[in-house]
């Protein structure tokens, strides 16, 4: 009998962040392309999130298959990114917020590892991060709702870039 699928997953991690990406990046391709707007939107927001998650880690040296935690790695960094960065960081769903993360992203680079983006780049950043968190949280498994063919192209876009600029963040 196979292992039961949860048993299969491995923990997170850098590595598996970004193959996460991909995949429900694809997913929710074939969702667009089936009609389901809202179900490519609420797993685009994944995909955006795990991109941006895998490179705030590996920025600062994390192995990519170095196990990630909610405890040692990632309540630290949002508490960090709150305190010392001052980034304006929602509780609610606090792990998910993309823009939270890009901002942390950003000042990692500037403050801490003075390796910072080109302006141009790092304002697209932001503009990006900004789209993700007008369109898409967690939450939205919890609603019924029908996305419009223009929220769900912002998405994609936004998406797509952050997939396209994942060697750079």
């Amino acid at each position: 009998m196979p292992r039961r699928l949860l048993d299969r997953c491995k923990p997170d991690s850098v590595a598996e962040f970004r193959a996460a990406a991909r995949s429900r990046y694809a997913e929710g391709v074939d969702l667009l392309n089936a009609g389901r707007r809202f179900g490519a939107i609420y797993l685009w927001g994944y995909a955006a999130e795990m991109v941006v998650k895998a490179a705030c880690f590996s920025v600062i040296g994390l192995g990519e298959t170095e196990p990630l935690d909610w405890k040692t790695h990632l309540r630290p960094a949002i508490e960090f990114g709150r305190t010392k960065a001052s980034i304006i960081w929602p509780f609610r769903g606090d792990g998910h917020n993309v823009r939270a993360w890009l901002e942390l992203l950003i000042y990692t680079r500037e403050q801490v590892l003075n390796k910072p983006f080109p302006t141009a780049f790092k304002e697209e950043a932001q503009r990006v991060g900004a789209a993700v968190e007008l369109l898409w949280r967690e939450t939205l498994r919890y609603h019924k709702n029908v996305a419009s063919r223009r929220e769900a192209d912002q998405m994609q876009r936004a998406v797509v870039w952050l997939l396209n600029q994942r060697n750079i963040l």
